[in-house]
């Protein structure tokens, strides 16, 4: 009969509270939502009384995983090595049967963390603006301690510095970078906005804001609120006048292929309480789900535990049919560029939204 000790058991508490936080609270990139909806399936598939059972089996995987790299490892077990390693190391791909892939990648969540302090040949230079960093570290490092380097790491840090070189002589945009855009719809057409960030973007938006205020018959001196206020109070006042923010990434010629080839058409959206609609709303949104596509007042996708909505604002007649606390939440999920909002029963609730108990 298997013996289980102390450590045994708080390592498979680590691991399934792993397991929950990327299921209900995946970061909003790609990956992460994409993994937290596929690890559902095999809760729906399997039952959380089974998956625990598969869970456990896991421990002594794991914890050999860690007593290979805790000597090196610079962060927590269980808030950062652990969930890294089910990240890295379980394959989900069959709901009924999610088990740990043949490779495991004990070392590999090493060599991530190393990579940023720069050991000699890790990554390939200027493959990323990290990748890039790391160069950088690397030679400085060089030149502060050149003794630290024999020829043969001294003639790769060359030849990356030189790879490097030739990446930035061909374009000016080396490797993909991320741009924060906004569209503003008003009467005499579309403004366009481009930014580096998400506060320069609202700054642009506040600007056009301010610059018709006098037409949402605001009272307040714009120039003393900040710039969220502004855009929050001027389209929840306007009647006519919308926006939408998004974040896009441009990538140079030189990834196109490897984008096309690994890649599938990406969206972002954030992960909200229920509570912060009423259960009228509640009710309408299973209604509206349940009906035809061309009958319903808004785009709506019932999920296991909530719905899926656009933050997008429908046509005018539709918009009216919308209740008020639906709108709210559209509009929050606007104004932080997400596309989507999955209002789900265990999604955490935003401090800026009103909570209702029902």
């Amino acid at each position: 009969m298997a013996q289980y000790t102390l450590s045994h058991l708080e390592t498979a508490a680590c691991l399934w509270e792993a397991i929950l936080e990327l299921r209900d609270r995946p970061t909003t990139d790609p990956d992460a939502i994409a993994r937290a909806l596929v690890m559902r399936k095999s809760f729906d598939a399997l039952g959380t009384s089974a998956l625990r059972y598969v869970v456990v089996n896991w421990v002594d995987a794991l914890e050999a995983a860690w007593a290979a790299s805790e000597d090196d490892y610079p962060l927590s077990f269980d808030w950062d090595f652990v969930p890294r390693w089910i990240v890295e190391t379980i394959d989900w791909s069959d709901p009924r049967n999610p088990v740990i892939r043949e490779k495991t990648p004990a070392s590999s969540a090493v060599e991530e963390v190393q990579t940023l302090a720069g050991p000699v040949g890790s990554t390939p230079a200027c493959a990323s603006y990290r990748d890039h960093l790391a160069l950088l570290a690397r030679a400085r490092a060089a030149l502060e301690t050149p003794d630290d380097l024999d020829a043969a790491a001294l003639a790769a840090l060359i030849e990356d510095i030189g790879v490097c070189e030739d990446a930035l002589s061909l374009s000016s945009l080396p490797w993909p970078i991320d741009i924060h855009a906004a569209a503003i719809e008003h009467r005499h057409g579309t403004n366009l906005h481009v930014a580096v960030d998400g506060a320069s973007l609202d700054a642009e938006i506040a600007a056009f804001c301010r610059e018709w205020w006098s037409e949402i018959g605001d009272e307040r001196d714009s120039e003393g609120l900040d710039d969220g206020e502004v855009i929050a109070a001027y389209f929840d006042r306007h009647p006519s006048e919308s926006y939408i923010k998004d974040r896009v990434r441009l990538v140079p010629a030189s990834h196109l292929q490897t984008v096309v080839a690994e890649t599938i058409e990406q969206g972002r959206y954030c992960v909200l309480s229920t509570a912060h609609l009423t259960v009228q709303t509640a009710r309408l949104l299973d209604e509206w789900a349940a009906w035809p596509p061309t009958e319903r007042p808004i785009d709506i996708a019932a999920s296991v535990y909530g719905w899926f909505v656009p933050t997008r604002l429908p046509g005018q007649a539709q918009q009216a049919r919308l209740p008020d606390d639906l709108l709210k939440l559209m509009a929050f999920g606007r104004e932080r560029a997400f596309r989507f909002l999955l209002l789900d029963c265990d999604g955490d609730s935003a401090e800026a939204l009103p909570v209702h108990d029902w």
